[in-house]
């Protein structure tokens, strides 16, 4: 009995623990259920607002046919025809692109004309719309104004504006398009244009074919006053005020409260299981000293193995070599040491998390383990990092087992969440002499793992007695940045960007380091080496805080700068900016922001939440390299950019490859459609210059024109001539702004 009276006090707080572990696992369940119906009805929102805004474009590009017309300007701008408009207005928008009600807008923006249901009726009645809808007309006629300014032909294919409307609870496409001729060069251009508009009441059916197109519940109009649904998704259209003036709403899927309901029922069985589990263990208490014993011996494996692969750690990797050394000297012979790094390993902790990378680190363990002898050792130093014993070798021996290793572990690999490629690079040093130490041997299979990472990645290399001048070499260099950047001992120095006609337009901010001993140093070499060494944030500050103080010099001109990945992962990045804004007075609409396709590439909401926020504060986007990584036009349509920048490679290859042209006019279209600026880069050629221009990109920056100058010779440009002389026949710089162009 007392035996009994016993295991129940024990049972009791085990009892408890249980209960308690399963409410909790059932609170977080439902937390995340939560969490994925939010994230669901956030993402159906999103997709309806898309799908009613590509609706209301479609409706409006339909208008262009009618209103890129001569004989249209000629009955509005020149003559006022009142039939005329009737028909191929009035009755034209109602019968072919089903606007119930239209209204013409003269040159100064006033109706002059209304229609509705197949009869004419009274301008002064429509001054509602014309006021809800002059948004759209004013974004028009800056858009046309703006081409005819600069003498550049208006595009046909983006005169329409469509949007959705609220109006007197009820929701109304609507469209608006100018009324120009068909000809770019007709005389007809000189008349200001007069406006279209069109609306279109959105039916009920056509709210059907939106819900089945985008696999949602029957979407429904919402006018004030009605109550929504408790858990209803719904897209909300607003008065400037904030004021709620119509609601579609419809019931969104839960896919998160589905599955914790399916889930619940294994869960309380499993919370049953552990009950069991732990009345089992009260009857086991009397194997607690053999449980100390196997506890003991795991201590004793686990420190001298690595706990997340099972494999010999860095203390058994040293005695295994010892032991080799040791045969080494009786036997004679090699013993290889191999250490193995997996390429871009941090990539993949970043985007998919240290789970995915612990399991990645975990499938490549088993694979090496199956590539080598039994009586050779792997063992998994820390990291990413993984080293090889091969005894009884030589150098071929070596070599193949390295090939056989970097074909085994380069491919893709599926882990829990998601598939992702994987390669490694590997350092080899052959041992000859049984006296080295376990720490030397590693280190120069390391400087042989640096070299092959260095080449390349994706391959191998044997130790060289060379490299240790190189490592050496670096590590002053590194030393030397360190210093550098501490001490703000780093020249910035800036490329003008011109137009056609030599006007500076803007600067590109770019930094130079000359080592104290070793001369300059390349932006090439240093700037990669400051990313490593985790130098990247320290400089790039350094350089956009001389940047704003310098744009002070230079008012009206942009002065773009370079912000590298590694800067916009920070957390602080968008507030750090504001801090320099207020320290150096600077206005943000004076500073370009260039960024590289490999910022876009996790495509998450971070990076565009802080592109978003950089764009509010005043600053304009550049996307910097265009071409030659992951272009997409998903990244142009999601992200906040303002501007394109063709990569040299293209630009150098003009007059050369035909294909090179034709990219470089398929990138100029491709941001003419998308309403973005474009400049190119390295520009060295008047050949390359004139060819640029023929295709239409305006802005170019190259050695054509100067190369990367101190702040005060971009003054002495500005000053002079506030631009380049170049025409047709030569391009000519200022002697004295060559004498002040630092060494590259």
């Amino acid at each position: 009995m007392k035996r009994t009276s016993s295991e129940l006090k024990l049972l009791a707080p085990m009892a408890l623990i249980v209960v308690v572990a399963v409410c909790a696992l059932v609170g977080s369940l439902w937390v995340w259920a939560e969490q994925a119906d939010k994230m669901s009805r956030i993402r159906e929102e999103k997709l309806v607002m898309l799908g009613l805004d590509q609706m209301a474009d479609d409706h409006a590009q339909l208008m262009t046919p009618i209103t890129i017309w001569g004989d249209a300007v000629k009955k509005t701008s020149v003559k006022y025809d009142e039939e005329w408009v009737f028909n191929n207005i009035g009755k034209y928008f109602e019968n072919f692109l089903n606007f119930e009600s239209n209204l013409l807008l003269n040159s100064n923006d006033e109706p002059v004309f209304a229609y509705r249901k197949g009869h004419k009726a009274d301008p002064a009645e429509f001054a509602d719309m014309a006021a809800q809808t002059s948004s759209l007309v004013k974004t028009l006629r800056a858009d046309f104004n703006e081409r005819r300014l600069h003498n550049t032909p208006y595009n046909t294919d983006s005169n329409h504006l469509g949007k959705l409307m609220a109006i007197n609870g009820r929701i109304y496409i609507v469209g608006a398009s100018l009324l120009l001729p068909d000809d770019q060069t007709s005389p007809l251009l000189k008349y200001t244009p007069f406006a279209a508009v069109g609306t279109h009441e959105l039916s009920s059916e056509e709210l059907i074919v939106l819900s089945q197109r985008y696999m949602v519940s029957n979407i429904t109009l919402l006018r004030p006053g009605q109550i929504k649904a408790p858990g209803s998704a719904a897209v909300a259209f607003r008065d400037d005020n904030g004021k709620v003036l119509a609601e579609l709403t419809w019931m969104p899927d839960t896919p998160g409260r589905t599955l914790f309901i399916r889930t619940l029922g294994p869960v309380l069985m499993i919370s049953l299981g552990l009950g069991l589990i732990a009345i089992v263990l009260l009857h086991q208490s009397q194997r607690a000293a053999q449980g100390l014993i196997a506890s003991e011996a795991k201590a004793k494996h686990m420190a001298l193995h690595d706990s997340l692969t099972g494999l010999p750690n860095r203390t058994l990797f040293a005695d295994r070599l010892k032991q080799a050394n040791e045969r080494l000297k009786r036997q004679g012979g090699n013993v290889a040491v191999m250490c193995i790094g997996l390429d871009r390993f941090k990539d993949v902790n970043d985007t998919l998390g240290h789970l995915a990378g612990d399991e990645l680190i975990r499938k490549n363990a088993q694979k090496i383990s199956g590539m080598i002898r039994s009586g050779d050792t792997l063992a998994r130093l820390g990291g990413d990092e993984f080293v090889i014993i091969q005894t009884d070798t030589d150098g071929s021996s070596a070599a193949s087992l390295a090939k056989r290793v970097l074909e085994g572990l380069t491919g893709t690999v599926s882990l829990e969440s998601g598939q992702v490629f994987s390669s490694c690079s590997i350092g080899v040093t052959l041992l000859h002499d049984g006296d080295i130490e376990p720490a030397e041997a590693l280190r120069q299979a390391d400087l042989a793992l640096y070299r092959a990472k260095d080449s390349g990645r994706g391959q191998y290399a044997f130790f060289e007695i060379e490299m240790d001048a190189t490592i050496k070499l670096r590590k002053t260099l590194e030393t030397g940045l360190r210093e550098a950047v501490h001490v703000e001992d780093i020249e910035v120095v800036y490329q003008p960007q011109v137009d056609h006609f030599g006007h500076i337009v803007g600067v590109e901010a770019l930094c130079r380091w000359t080592h104290p001993t070793r001369g300059p140093v390349s932006p090439a070499y240093f700037i990669p080496l400051a990313e490593e060494c985790g130098l990247m944030n320290e400089l790039g500050t350094l350089v956009m805080r001389r940047a704003m103080q310098d744009s002070h010099r230079w008012p009206g001109l942009k002065v773009a700068v370079n912000v590298s990945a590694t800067q916009m992962r920070c957390n602080t990045f968008v507030s750090h900016i504001k801090d320099l804004l207020q320290e150096t007075g600077t206005s943000a609409q004076q500073i370009e922001i260039e960024i590289t396709e490999g910022v876009l590439l996790n495509d998450d909401n971070s990076t565009q939440m802080i592109l978003r926020d950089l764009r509010h504060m005043g600053f304009t986007i550049a996307l910097d390299d265009f071409g030659t990584g992951y272009s997409s036009l998903g990244y142009l349509s999601r992200y906040p950019v303002d501007k394109i920048k063709i990569d040299r490679s293209f630009v150098s290859n003009l007059g050369v490859d035909p294909e090179a042209e034709a990219v470089i006019r398929a990138i100029v279209k491709l941001s003419k459609a998308l309403n973005l600026n474009i400049i190119a880069e390295g520009v060295e050629t008047r050949a390359q210059k004139n060819i640029l221009r023929q295709t239409g990109c305006n802005i170019i920056q190259g050695y054509l024109f100067s190369k990367p100058v101190a702040p005060a010779a971009i003054d002495e440009m500005m000053k002079k001539e506030r631009k380049l002389v170049m025409d047709d026949e030569a391009v000519y710089v200022a002697p004295k702004i060559v004498k002040m162009t630092p060494r590259m």
